[in-house]
C-alpha cells in the first residue's frame, strides 16, 4: 500500500468518476482502477460499488475514506514540517473569465518560478459553475468575483477592481456624465456574469435599472464585448483590467463616469478541509502576498 493508492481512492470518492480522478491526478484511468483494486485486495473488502446511478462508497468505504483523509492530512503536515515550502504535484485552479485572462497568468508565472515542481491546470467557467467544481472537489481552489457562502468554504479578498465604461475613441468621451449613458446602445455580458451583476448594482445605487439602457446585445465573454465595442456596436462596462489593456492598444477608450462607482473585489476560495495541504497552502500564501498591479 502507498500514498498514491490512497490519493486515487479519495479522489474517486470525491468526484465520483474514475476518468475525472485520473485527469486531476495526472495519470491514466487504468492506473486509478488498479490502485483501488490493490487497496480492496489488501484490506479484503469492497470500497466502491457501481450502479446505474454511478459510483458510491460502501459502508466500509465510508470509514476508509475518512481514515484516508486523516492519513493524507498528516502526511502533508510532515512534508511541510520537514521540507518547508517545497510543494510538488498538481494544482487545479478554477477561475471565472476575468481572473483567468487578466489576473492569474502573471501570478502563475511567478509562482512557477518559486515552485517549479508544481504543475498547474486551470478550468475556466462562470462563477456558479466554478463553485460547483470546488464543492465537488474537482478543483483545489477557485478565483472569482464573489465570496462563497457555503460553510465548508473560506474566501479571501485578493484584488480590488472597478468597472470602466468603454466606447470607441472620440473627443466627446471625457465629457460624459451619468445621464449621458442612456442615449447610447449597450453591449453587456450575460445576466449571470459577475461583471453584469456588479454593473446592475452600481446602477441601482443611482436609482436606475438595467432596463433603462438601450441594450442591443449580450456577449458570453469580456473579449467578445470589447470586440463588439471596437466594431461600433455600442458601449459597455468591463473590468478595468480588460479595459486598460484594450485602451493601451487603441481598441477602445476607457472612462470613469462621475457618480457611477462600479467597484468590486476578486476572491480566492478553498475548502477549509484542504487549507493545510502543502501545495494549496503554498499557493494561498503566495497569492495573499502577490503585488497585483
Amino acid at each position: 500500500m502507498n500514498l498514491n493508492q490512497l490519493k486515487a481512492f479519495v479522489k474517486v470518492a470525491q468526484v465520483k468518476s474514475y476518468q475525472e480522478a485520473a485527469e486531476l491526478l495526472g495519470v491514466s484511468q487504468p492506473a486509478i482502477t488498479q490502485r483501488i483494486k490493490v487497496l480492496e485486495h489488501y484490506f479484503q473488502t469492497k470500497l466502491i460499488t457501481r450502479s446505474n446511478e454511478g459510483f458510491s462508497l460502501t459502508p466500509q468505504g465510508e470509514t476508509f475514506y475518512q481514515a484516508s483523509l486523516e492519513i493524507l492530512e498528516k502526511w502533508s503536515q510532515l512534508e511541510y514540517h520537514f521540507l518547508g515550502n517545497q510543494p510538488t504535484g498538481n494544482l487545479v485552479i478554477g477561475a471565472s473569465t476575468i481572473p483567468s485572462e487578466y489576473l492569474l497568468p502573471s501570478l502563475l508565472k511567478q509562482f512557477r518560478i518559486k515552485f517549479p515542481a508544481v504543475h498547474f491546470r486551470m478550468q475556466v467557467s462562470g462563477s456558479a459553475e466554478i463553485e460547483k467544481l470546488l464543492m465537488n472537489r474537482s478543483v483545489d481552489l477557485i478565483v472569482t468575483g464573489q465570496p462563497e457562502h457555503e460553510e465548508e468554504i473560506e474566501s479571501i479578498p485578493i484584488f480590488d477592481d472597478e468597472l470602466k465604461v468603454i466606447m470607441q475613441p472620440g473627443e466627446e468621451n471625457s465629457k460624459l456624465e451619468m445621464n449621458d449613458l442612456f442615449r447610447f446602445d449597450w453591449i453587456l455580458r450575460e445576466p449571470h456574469s459577475n461583471t453584469r451583476q456588479a454593473f446592475e448594482k452600481a446602477l441601482l445605487k443611482q436609482n436606475h435599472t438595467i432596463e433603462e439602457l438601450h441594450v442591443v446585445g449580450e456577449m458570453g465573454s469580456t473579449e467578445a464585448v470589447i470586440s463588439a465595442v471596437e466594431a461600433g456596436l455600442g458601449i459597455s462596462a468591463v473590468s478595468s483590467l480588460a479595459a486598460n489593456r484594450a485602451q493601451k492598444f487603441g481598441r477602445v477608450e476607457a472612462i470613469s463616469i462621475k457618480d457611477l462607482d462600479i467597484s468590486r473585489k476578486f476572491y480566492v476560495s478553498y475548502l477549509k478541509e484542504n487549507q493545510n495541504a502543502l501545495t494549496i497552502a503554498a499557493f494561498l500564501d503566495f497569492i495573499r502576498q502577490y503585488p497585483f498591479e
